[in-house]
């Protein structure tokens, strides 16, 4: 891919433009798809894209915060990835579709976490779907996209809440206003997810759709869930093998040292990269990509631990 356009937003938010090297089109995205993008240092980093859905045949983009107490993909995307830059993308994935019928989307966006929702709202626009686009920001300085939502054809279901104001609206008060049978969907940091989850708390799962940036902190006995759980064997079906996952490793760190390719992007759960299916055992999901329905047939090996002795994995 090249980097054919950089548009900085704000002092830390800037969105990349990206097409084929060769001219083909790209393959078609549904909204809430992130892809996978290879940075300098062997870094990879998923990104969901923020242009119209319809036009991802064209290009794609995404919009990336800089983080610079993150874990060093933003940072050395802001560095390095300049107009005419080449770069490589893995296919797009997608587990933060919308719902296929509802009577109202509600989409909730924290900060930088607007960019999946942006897409939403032009896939919503043009199927004439109802729905509200509520962004919460700290100030009108660090709201990114603003030119996509003042120029966008559905700006009038658009709402911008910021905390330097008197009396802010969260969103838990916009959650409470939501039409009845709404869909919400919603992306942001830690503690905005946090506080959206406890507003929707009392409604049906299948009407809650969310995306992490990253895993959610684990406190009190969670905390150390991974490195402390008991060791298990993974079996491999097809294969014909049986390996040990230690505590203090994860079933994709045993698979790789074993020699089997595997594909992990975030290694957190977050992004779907490394779903598997599984045969048979009880596997200790501790992902934030799945629905119920989907732990119902995969794993995220990245991060899944086994309340049986054994876990059968469709490999």
């Amino acid at each position: 891919m090249r980097v054919t356009r950089v548009v900085r937003h704000t002092d830390e938010v800037s969105s990349y433009v990206l097409q084929r090297v060769d001219g083909q089109p790209l393959p078609a995205c549904e909204a809430g798809a992130h892809v996978d993008v290879y940075l300098p240092g062997g870094l990879v980093r998923s990104y969901s894209l923020c242009g119209d859905p319809a036009r991802t045949t064209e290009s794609y983009e995404i919009a990336v915060k800089r983080e610079d107490n993150g874990r060093g993909g933003s940072r050395a995307l802001h560095m390095w990835a300049r107009e005419g830059e080449i770069l490589r993308i893995g296919m797009p994935r997608n587990q933060f579709r919308l719902a296929p019928d509802a009577p109202h989307h509600l989409l909730l966006a924290g900060g930088i976490g607007l960019t999946p929702l942006v897409s939403m709202a032009h896939a919503l626009h043009a199927r004439g779907a109802s729905f509200t686009l509520a962004a919460f920001a700290r100030s009108a300085q660090h709201l990114p996209l603003t030119r996509a939502l003042d120029h966008a054809p559905w700006r009038d279901r658009v709402q911008v809440h910021f905390d330097n104001v008197p009396s802010p609206t969260n969103a838990a008060t916009v959650v409470a206003q939501a039409p009845a049978g709404s869909h919400v969907y919603f992306c942001g940091p830690e503690g905005f997810m946090a506080h959206v989850r406890t507003a929707c708390q009392t409604w049906a799962p299948e009407r809650v759709h969310f995306e992490y940036f990253s895993a959610p902190t684990k406190t009190g006995t969670d905390a150390a869930a991974p490195a402390d759980g008991d060791a298990f064997e993974v079996v491999l079906a097809r294969r014909q093998q049986r390996l040990q996952v230690a505590p203090g490793k994860s079933i994709a760190m045993v698979l790789q040292g074993a020699g089997i390719s595997v594909d992990t992007v975030c290694e957190q759960g977050i992004c779907g990269s490394c779903l598997t299916p599984y045969l048979d055992g009880a596997p200790d999901h501790q992902d934030m990509c799945m629905t119920e329905a989907e732990r119902a047939t995969h794993v995220a090996i990245c991060c899944a631990r086994s309340h049986s002795p054994t876990l059968t994995l469709d490999l």
